[in-house]
């Protein structure tokens, strides 16, 4: 999918996951007013998080790689409800005891960093684990929270409107610190914009499919090597395209160097126009290139922010 399409999803379905937690929320009848609420934002976090994990691992290729997309999945989920209830545990806490709205501001900063984290947790943990260059993984971590802090802060300032303009209509309201439905999926929503407004705006490098297989799709490089072919296991899927092999070709990170390194067998990859060939079978490259996968295959383009300070 596209950048464009990629932010959508990510504000609807915030929303939309946001709602279906203020509903679980509901359910439990705790007794304890500082736990039930901190349980309400773990329903929150964690239905959120679900949504957004399973949204970035399918974009990002892993629809044919079922066990990789549980995996995820489930670390996303449990990041996102971490988030939820340690910010609902802090925030309420310190709001009962003090009345101050700082205290609420922050716990659902607090959850919408974590949430924003959840997505990118398991690739960074994956990549430290098995040694592997983890300055991608870990930058999608940080834009992340970023992006869930800032959407956190406007959610939670949205859903304190919603709350005082439900007063004014209705005259009582379900809780200062847990707003309405309105205002929980106001919560989603900014939590979920401003993740992939994030995600987005502070890429440093991505691929783009001019030409082939569903053009105009976009995809982040935040892994230290993607994988290009028409197999179903690759991060960039190119399918019907007999001149493409099933693994085809890879871009690989190396420091502060990127790497275009051709696996087909008998096929061609094409970097700004001259073949990539044996016994390297491998280039280097910077700024934006072009490249073509197969003799007349699909055509991609490599976008990078700043130029690599490697040789």
């Amino acid at each position: 999918m596209s950048f464009r399409l990629f932010i959508y999803y990510c504000a609807v379905l915030g929303g939309c996951a946001a709602f279906v937690g203020w509903v679980l929320g509901r359910i439990p009848d705790i007794g304890h007013h500082v736990t039930e609420q901190a349980v309400k934002a773990l329903f929150l976090g964690m239905v959120v998080a679900l949504a957004l994990g399973l949204l970035d691992a399918l974009w990002n290729g892993h629809a044919g790689r079922i066990g990789g997309l549980l995996q995820r999945v489930v670390v996303a989920v449990v990041v996102g409800s971490l988030g939820g209830f340690l910010g609902g545990l802090f925030g309420q806490t310190l709001f009962a005891a003090t009345g101050l709205t700082f205290f609420y501001l922050t716990g659902w900063i607090i959850t919408g960093a974590l949430v924003g984290a959840a997505p990118g947790v398991f690739d960074y943990s994956h990549s430290v684990l098995l040694g592997e260059h983890s300055s991608g993984p870990r930058r999608k971590v940080l834009r992340g929270v970023l992006g869930g802090a800032v959407g956190g802060l406007l959610g939670a300032v949205l859903s304190l409107l919603l709350e005082a303009a439900g007063k004014d209509v209705l005259g009582t309201t379900e809780g200062f610190w847990m707003p309405s439905a309105t205002g929980f999926v106001a919560l989603g929503l900014c939590i979920g914009l401003l993740i992939g407004l994030a995600q987005v705006i502070l890429k440093e490098a991505w691929l783009k499919v001019e030409e082939g297989f569903r053009p105009g799709r976009e995809l982040i490089l935040s892994k230290a090597e993607v994988t290009i072919g028409r197999g179903e296991g690759n991060d960039l899927g190119l399918y019907g395209d007999p001149g493409v092999d099933k693994s085809h070709a890879r871009i690989v990170q190396q420091g502060d160097r990127w790497l275009l390194v051709d696996y087909s067998a008998g096929g061609a990859t094409y970097l700004n126009g001259q073949l990539t060939l044996s016994p390297t079978r491998q280039r280097g490259f910077f700024l934006s290139p072009r490249l073509r996968v197969g003799l007349r295959g699909p055509r991609l383009r490599v976008g990078l922010i700043s130029r690599p300070r490697g040789p």
